[in-house]
């Protein structure tokens, strides 16, 4: 996972800022520093997860897997595999992600994201068991495109520009409206290991896939991470097919409008 911090130096620093200080949060946006500046997350279709460019790459299977997600690797940097992307529920807390992480880089982006139901609030599917429960992170399912960004500031030497630059292609009328997925679709999709406690606790001990915790496994044999996968992998389609329905309905009602026009003439 891309937020994750050095040293345990770090982690009580941040911990006790964003405790002291307001959030500046905002309900419907989301935010993420990255050292890649717009045109080259343009070229890459959006915020994508490293698993995505594995797949394409190597042929690799992502992993949709939001516990190992959260927890990354040992080595605390994100998963060869991961296939969600990492952001912060306020720009202050992705300022201090990024001066953490991307301290190397004179300069970066903090890029501010429409919410959609395939992000999940980490803290609230994982509750206890949530790895690393200060970054407030929302992970995206299958990554951000580019439309999403509603647009980025430019971090120079640490210092936020009071500019945010828009993206122009931004598009406002697929994203209206819609917020982060709530906890209790996330549940079945939070990944724990089988024999893990939290399937025979509350509140995931109801949404445990079969092969996971007490429940027996699925008639085709899969394991708990097989299925968890597989259910991962239904949500993103059905989440897609939605949003492509969506710019369809505005394609068509853009022609509807113009054909409307045209004959009026």
């Amino acid at each position: 996972m891309i937020y994750k911090f050095s040293s345990m130096k770090n982690i009580t620093f941040i911990f006790f800022i964003l405790l002291a200080s307001p959030l500046y949060a905002n309900g419907d946006r989301l935010y993420r520093a990255d050292s890649r500046p717009p045109d080259e997350i343009k070229r890459s279709g959006g915020l994508m997860p490293r698993g995505h460019n594995e797949y394409f790459d190597r042929g690799t299977q992502m992993n949709i897997n939001l516990y190992d997600h959260a927890r990354g690797t040992q080595t605390g940097f994100v998963r060869y595999d991961d296939g969600y992307v990492s952001t912060s529920l306020s720009l202050r807390s992705a300022h201090l992600a990024g001066q953490s992480i991307l301290s190397g880089y004179s300069t970066y982006y903090i890029y501010v994201i429409a919410t959609a139901p395939n992000m999940f609030n980490v803290n609230d599917v994982l509750g206890v068991y949530s790895p690393h429960p200060y970054e407030q992170e929302v992970s995206a399912l299958g990554g951000i495109p580019y439309s999403q960004i509603y647009g980025w500031y430019r971090v120079n030497f640490g210092v936020i520009d009071e500019r945010l630059h828009r993206n122009r292609e931004y598009r406002d009328r697929y994203y209206r409206n819609l917020n982060i997925a709530p906890a209790e679709d996330g549940y079945r999709l939070a990944g724990f290991p089988p024999d893990h406690q939290a399937w025979r606790e509350e509140p995931w001990i109801h949404h445990a896939p079969q092969g996971c915790g007490n429940s027996s496994r699925t008639i085709t044999g899969d394991t708990c991470n097989e299925e968890t996968q597989n259910l991962s992998t239904i949500y993103l389609r059905e989440y897609q097919s939605k949003v492509k329905r969506q710019i369809f309905s505005d394609y068509q009602s853009e022609v509807d409008i113009y054909n409307r026009i045209r004959d009026e003439l």
